[in-house]
């Protein structure tokens, strides 16, 4: 007999699932302590540049995305603290959280397992196409969806990691079946990595925005104050898919929701419009194709 509330059957499973990961990376301090900084009004961009430069790796990141393409700055910044003036307290945060996943996340590949270097490229796109459809829609910031797009799928990284022989089994029906890896983890796992990359982030205190676009992005309608956003990262997988660029573990193309598209209110006329403006954001954005190798 189906259960009065699957939402709370699904959210019991993961529990379970995650419950049996020995080891799951917490939220690293610099990143818990930006956090905490940026929530402070009276916090200076001199005290947030302090904690990054206290890290050389980190703040050798933050200036090279900075000062790449991606910004497109005419002047070279120098100094964090220049960096945080000119791009805000926000923007820091999602450079650091970014190059701080592609870290927490990084180990050495055995042939033949999830190709995390196609994976890390499908995501990177996704966020591209998010950018490439915010500004289409007049969405006020690009920044957060190209963040979402980018990290909407860490939940196949966590179990990969973290469960690999069940990702093996999710992998296997993939290719025996080429079904939807969302379909395969669903019925290997009774939970998606869309649950799990949910769950990852609420237990990191990141923004609810970010939880529920990560949880909703295959079924943006669940996805409350957030289903515009949600709807923006579903239809950006969907368009990286059809781009092949990169690989998110499976070679199929979901199916647009009704719904979505409605409430996008895009057109079909739209599509060659946003693979070209999609191209662009890929390029401007290989600066953190450098940060997985």
């Amino acid at each position: 007999m189906e259960s009065a509330n699957p939402h709370q059957q699904v959210q019991e499973r993961v529990r379970k699932l995650v419950d049996r990961i020995q080891g799951l990376p917490t939220l690293p301090v610099m990143l818990n302590n930006i956090n905490q900084m940026i929530l402070n009004p009276r916090t200076s961009p001199k005290e947030v540049a302090h904690v990054i430069s206290n890290d050389p790796s980190l703040t050798s990141k933050v200036l090279r995305v900075v000062n790449s393409s991606f910004y497109g700055f005419p002047n070279r910044i120098t100094t964090v603290t220049h960096a945080i003036v000119i791009l805000g307290f926000n923007t820091i945060k999602s450079i650091v959280l970014s190059s701080t996943i592609f870290d927490v996340f990084r180990r050495n590949v055995k042939p033949g397992d999830f190709d995390r270097t196609q994976f890390w490229k499908h995501s990177i796109g996704c966020g591209c196409a998010a950018k490439a459809i915010g500004r289409r829609l007049n969405y006020p910031m690009l920044e957060e969806l190209f963040i979402a797009g980018l990290l909407h799928d860490v939940g196949k990284i966590v179990m990969d990691q973290y469960m690999p022989e069940k990702f093996v089994e999710v992998l296997n029906v993939v290719h025996q079946r080429d079904c939807l890896i969302a379909e395969a983890e669903a019925e290997v796992l009774g939970a998606t990595h869309a649950d799990v990359g949910a769950w990852l982030f609420e237990k990191w205190n990141l923004s609810k925005g970010l939880i529920e676009t990560t949880r909703c992005h295959h079924n943006p309608a669940l996805a409350g104050e957030n289903q515009k956003l949600a709807e923006i990262i579903h239809l950006a997988d969907i368009l990286i898919r059809a781009m092949r660029f990169g690989n998110g573990g499976d070679n199929r193309i979901p199916i647009i929701s009704d719904t979505a598209w409605k409430s996008l209110g895009l057109q079909h006329s739209d599509f060659d419009d946003l693979f070209v403006q999609t191209n662009a954001e890929i390029e401007k954005a290989m600066v953190f194709l450098d940060f997985i190798k």
